[in-house]
């Protein structure tokens, strides 16, 4: 249990994410095939799954992300057929199969007789919460959620899900573990759809309501997430866009749209409306979600538009960004 050993339970697309994040970073990793196959079957699946790691490696080396050769890091990564003691030991095991179930539930029922008393085991989901999960397995207090994002080896967010059985240095030590490997770890108390899909699936739906609304076009649409919404997001979290903009801001959008569209879509929630009644509306006043009393205000701002502005930077083809005329320094376009 000294070694840097990872298993991977499901040789597909997330569980492969997975192995080439960890192998990135010196761990050594097992994915592990737990399906039953004929030994031509494993053989063919093996052969895909190098194949598909090579390619990945082969496009982060063309982009100067990778300070080893190819085939270093695929050295790091070995494959065994079966569920067996053997095949299961390890710091960590990942379960990344299909998204089922049925499926999740039977396979931790499986290897519960074979999981080591220190091993964390960890189910990849992204839907399915942790108390459907626990009836799969003997040791509820090491079994949490880990739900990556596609591509796995390159977004850096991981959503910890874990109860109030879970072993607090479990979370702890995934935390941990995590962020060796380059990633930004986020713990939540289990609950369907964590953070990202939740958030996630709203705005998708609205964007697509938009569009079949016949308000814009599903260009332009895009276009507006891209440079707008999504382009403020790379530089603010959420709830900060909230407090810098000010809950009042929110507070009366959330009144007008909901009085514009009719139904609960759109309604003011009771945190806002409590820190409406309190005065407490972002850094203006002091408070809003966050705090602010005793920071500068007006650096936080200054500091935000500066990120902004590198980002443009960043986003802007060659000779498109504006420049100043002399005498008037007015801004013109090339």
């Amino acid at each position: 249990m000294e070694t840097r050993n990872i298993v991977i339970i499901g040789p597909g697309r997330m569980g492969l994410g997975i192995a080439l994040s960890f192998a990135l970073h010196q761990f050594h990793v097992r994915v592990v095939d737990g399906k039953s196959r004929s030994s031509a079957e494993y053989e063919r699946v093996k052969k895909k799954t190098k194949k598909e790691l090579r390619s990945h490696l082969k496009f982060l080396q063309g982009l100067n992300y990778l300070d080893e050769s190819p085939e270093a890091v695929l050295a790091r990564v070995s494959f065994q057929e079966g569920l067996n003691e053997a095949a299961l030991e390890g710091l960590c095991i990942f379960e990344a199969i299909p998204e089922r179930p049925d499926l999740k539930v039977d396979l931790l029922r499986r290897i519960s007789p074979y999981v080591h008393r220190n091993t964390i085991v960890a189910s990849t989901t992204s839907t399915i919460d942790l108390k459907t999960l626990r009836k799969g397995f003997a040791h509820p207090e090491r079994l949490l959620i880990t739900h990556w994002l596609n591509p796995a080896f390159i977004i850096p967010l991981v959503e910890i899900s874990r109860t109030d059985e879970t072993d607090p240095q479990a979370v702890q030590w995934m935390k941990r573990t995590l962020k060796k490997v380059g990633k930004k770890p986020v713990v939540l108390k289990d609950s369907p759809g964590f953070i990202i899909p939740r958030i996630q699936a709203l705005a998708m739906n609205e964007a697509v309501r938009i569009l079949e609304e016949g308000i814009a076009t599903a260009e332009d649409i895009d276009q507006a997430i891209r440079y707008g919404f999504g382009f403020r997001l790379c530089v603010l979290g959420l709830l900060e866009f909230i407090d810098l903009g000010g809950l009042d801001i929110l507070y009366y959008a959330d009144k007008f749209l909901s009085s514009a569209f009719k139904g609960e879509r759109f309604k003011v929630p009771r945190l806002i409306e409590d820190k409406m009644k309190r005065e407490e509306t972002g850094p203006r006043t002091g408070k809003g979600i966050y705090d602010y009393r005793g920071k500068n205000v007006d650096l936080l701002f200054r500091r935000k538009h500066r990120e902004l502005i590198e980002l443009l930077r960043k986003m802007e083809p060659p000779g498109s960004r504006p420049r100043t005329r002399s005498g008037s320094e007015k801004l013109r376009k090339n």
